[in-house]
């Protein structure tokens, strides 16, 4: 028997009510509609752009949303399916244009095609009667679209700092690809071989000496910040993963000969580090994958990349989840490996330390303490300025110091343990708790995983060996045509800076597909400033053109040296 009872009211409309042992009434029994508007006359929804909603009855409340509030997006959250199934029978209206979340949904999905250029964040509506009968479900899903909001909010702004350079690196990094090995080239050649991904938490100190028994038994990678701390301890990973396109990063490798390790660097990886790398040097680029609204898959890859990829063969896709042990997990997914070891992976100020000991970060931080102020001090100096929070620890006894950063990667690591088919051990011996993850110390594992034969070292060498190459002959040819594009679009951009009218020829130029893809980076912050804050047609082409002038004069000389090492 059904726990909802739909019912009329005198004036002919559709009310709803619960029944539990008493009856719970969901609306109005007399009014519903004008219910709905007297209660929605009282939310503001402040600066924000997407109006989310807890439980959605029959929907007279989403009507007056609509009604009140026109051209925001409204995105509903409804616990029963069920009254879901009586909404869209009773009143299909009310729920026209509303999108529609329920248990099992990908909420992801719904935030992966939110168009975060004029985003100010999420008002969050109540409808009473609905959320009283499961709090707890409404109040865990707003969380979860906030951790969303945020997480799309991050990249936002992380593009508009990066972007510019990530194309840099880019094009200073594609005579490489040329030379060097590609990722794609390992896929699936470490089929049912252990996985170790090596951070540089606090808590590496606890097993890092118990890496080198594991050789010839797992896989190898470190981060970037991991591997100094190995190589002063005498351990040799089979690869190191570099994903950082500062020059900072450089500092991880200075002194550092690859002892016999491979690296593995995102396309946007500074390219002195590239360049400079002792060992083998193996390319990547960072590709998101996810499923839209619509239940299509989309992929989404780094700014510049999708110019390239017409014209060159595949490198082999890494997804992130925002650093670098996030795509070093997706890395071993693709190659194969059974199980996926975490080791220093922290995620939290274990011990009031921000990183082991043995970083980088510790080499240039010791010259600056003395008797008043050391490491400690310093240490918490750094976390007092963050925006901390508490998170349960590992082995699920008490709680450790976080931040808002470190839990979205948390996050990021309990999704994904969920949804792979491998197992996920978290033999990191300290820090957060990962969720969805089997807790053993990795001293436990060596006598878990047996000696391989091939060890991994060789089954990496033959990999790297076969690995052919390409030569850069049509990539070069569409750089010549590029250089050619962007000096028309130059010349058409002065042209319409002294006369407006030619403005639309300009804008026809840029939209040309190739061009396109080229000068998006370049532009990305001046169209979400003409989202965000609705400028006049005069200002918006000057700062448009403005930017067009500016990209296309960085672009022209990047892309001349970039041929220019091509030989081409």
């Amino acid at each position: 028997m059904s726990r909802y009872i739909v019912s009329m009211t005198p004036g002919g409309m559709h009310t709803l009510a619960y029944r539990n042992g008493r009856e719970v009434r969901i609306h109005s029994a007399y009014d519903p509609a004008r219910e709905a508007e007297r209660a929605v006359a009282a939310f503001n929804t402040g600066r924000a752009t997407m109006i989310a909603v807890s439980g959605i009855g029959l929907g007279y409340h989403l009507a007056a949303l609509k009604a009140a509030f026109p051209g925001i997006p409204i995105l509903a959250v409804e616990h029963d399916e069920e009254v879901v199934a009586l909404a869209r029978e009773s009143c299909p209206r009310n729920l026209e244009g509303v999108i529609v979340v329920v248990p099992g949904a990908d909420l992801s999905a719904v935030f992966e095609e939110l168009d975060v250029a004029g985003f100010r964040g999420i008002a969050r509506y109540e409808h009473r009667p609905s959320y009283l009968l499961y709090p707890e479900y409404y109040d865990a899903v707003m969380r979860e679209m906030g951790q969303y909001a945020s997480s799309k909010m991050s990249d936002l702004l992380t593009r508009f700092e990066f972007e510019e350079r990530w194309v840099e690196n880019i094009l200073r990094n594609i005579p490489r690809l040329f030379t060097a090995a590609r990722v794609a080239s390992l896929f699936g050649r470490f089929s049912g071989c252990p996985g170790i991904i090596v951070s540089a938490g606090p808590s590496l100190r606890k097993n890092v000496r118990v890496l080198e028994r594991m050789r010839d038994r797992a896989l190898i990678v470190a981060v970037d910040t991991a591997a100094p701390v190995l190589a002063r301890t005498g351990v040799s990973p089979h690869l190191i993963m570099t994903l950082d396109a500062q020059k900072h990063s450089i500092r991880h490798f200075l002194g550092l000969d690859g002892g016999g390790a491979a690296l593995i660097a995102d396309m946007v990886s500074y390219p002195p580090v590239v360049r400079s790398f002792g060992g083998p040097a193996i390319m990547s680029a960072t590709t998101k994958y996810y499923t839209a609204a619509d239940g299509a898959m989309k992929r989404e890859t780094t700014p510049l990349m999708g110019w390239i990829e017409k014209y060159i063969e595949p490198i082999g896709d890494l997804q992130s989840g925002g650093s670098v042990a996030t795509s070093a997990f997706d890395l071993l997914l693709n190659l194969g490996c059974n199980p996926i070891i975490l080791a220093g992976q922290d995620l939290a100020y274990t011990g009031r330390e921000i990183h082991c000991s043995g970083t980088h970060h510790y080499s240039e931080w010791l010259p600056r303490t003395n008797r008043l102020g050391g490491l400690d001090s310093m240490n918490q100096s750094i976390i007092r300025r963050r925006k901390i929070k508490y998170v349960p620890a590992y082995g699920g006894t008490g709680k450790v110091i976080s931040d808002f950063v470190f839990d979205l990667y948390r996050g990021w690591f309990e999704d994904s343990a969920a949804k792979v088919s491998v197992p996920v051990i978290n033999a990191t011996e300290g820090g957060a708790r990962i969720r969805n993850t089997e807790e053993a110390a990795l001293s436990a594992l060596v006598d878990r995983l047996p000696s391989l034969s091939p060890v991994p070292a060789d089954i990496l060498a033959r990999a790297l060996a076969g690995d052919r190459r390409e030569r850069p002959d049509r990539l070069a040819a569409a750089m010549k045509a590029a250089i050619r594009d962007l000096e028309e679009v130059s010349t058409a951009a002065d042209r319409a800076m002294a006369d407006r009218e030619q403005a639309p020829a300009v804008e026809e130029l840029v939209n040309r597909e190739d061009t396109a893809l080229i000068l998006q980076p370049f532009l990305r912050k001046a169209r979400t400033f003409l989202t965000r804050y609705k400028a006049g047609q005069e200002e918006a082409e000057r700062l448009m053109l403005t930017d067009i002038r500016s990209a296309a004069a960085r672009l022209i000389p990047a892309l001349a040296a970039c041929l220019e090492k091509l030989g081409a």
